[in-house]
């Protein structure tokens, strides 16, 4: 058995990390590379933030390249893909970060932001592990790690986020079919955030009393820890199910989210 120092070293491995720019994918991209990681950093709308994380890692002395590509469309995602391995050789971890909310409820919602959103936080996950899948059960190791939701098993949140509920409800669904198919050699795995502080502009986090004690709520859930998220604590759970520590781990769903929720 390697030791958890050594299982958590990814040197000589390339990760590709979508929405990789800012945020939580930003905080991963670094994180990945700072365990040794050559990083792939796609992003979309987010260039600027893109190259400094670039920048960032590039002064670790580890190979990054910056991709531009709208994960929610298929042909983008094969490019994406394309681009990665041609600069790397291969691709050994896919996070599959990139993700887009909502604006309306249910009876207020068009079909073109109901499949923007599915195609965005689900089905890009779909066409890249598709794209990824043959070569990482060739060279016999892969790790897939998908970034769901705590709205996926909540069904909500504040007015109505139904429709982002149920794309980050899917994405479980699948990356458990992706754990089917990779079995013995490709892992996947997805974490459910809870409330992060780049979240908190939706303005569901408050302050209540009960029995005289002030608490931290979101959404009606009892935050135990006290405070919010921040997205180093995504990218610590992102980093051991990319990492061989998490080798015997597979098909799960890990909530990060202050033990606001318990399955």
């Amino acid at each position: 058995m390697n030791s958890i120092a050594g299982s958590l070293d990814l040197s000589g491995k390339v990760a590709l990390v979508t929405g990789g720019g800012r945020g939580i994918g930003a905080t991963t991209s670094v994180m990945l590379a700072r365990l040794g990681a050559d990083v792939a950093i796609n992003y979309n709308a987010s260039k600027e933030e893109a190259e400094k994380v670039h920048r960032k890692i590039d002064a670790m002395g580890r190979r990054v390249v910056s991709i531009e590509a709208d994960v929610g469309e298929i042909l983008q995602c094969q490019e994406l893909v394309r681009r990665t391995e041609e600069t790397f050789g291969r691709v050994d971890i896919l996070v599959s970060n990139a993700g887009i909310g909502q604006r309306h409820k249910i009876v207020e919602t068009p079909d073109e932001e109901w499949d923007r959103v599915m195609n965005v936080n689900a089905r890009a996950t779909f066409a890249l592990v598709r794209e990824l899948l043959p070569g990482m059960m060739e060279r016999k190791y892969g790790r897939i790690v998908t970034i769901s939701s705590s709205i996926a098993a909540y069904g909500t949140g504040g007015g109505s986020f139904s429709t982002y509920a149920a794309s980050k409800a899917a994405l479980i669904a699948l990356t458990k079919g992706i754990a089917h198919e990779g079995a013995p050699y490709v892992t996947a795995n997805t974490i459910l955030p809870c409330v992060i502080q780049q979240h908190q502009e939706l303005d569901e986090e408050k302050i209540i009393e009960i029995d005289g004690e002030k608490r931290l709520d979101w959404l009606g859930m009892r935050l135990l820890t006290g405070r919010t998220g921040q997205p180093e604590d995504i990218a610590h759970a992102i980093a051991y199910f990319a990492s061989d520590a998490s080798e015997y781990v597979t098909g799960q769903s890990l909530n990060v989210g202050g033990g606001s929720l318990m399955p």
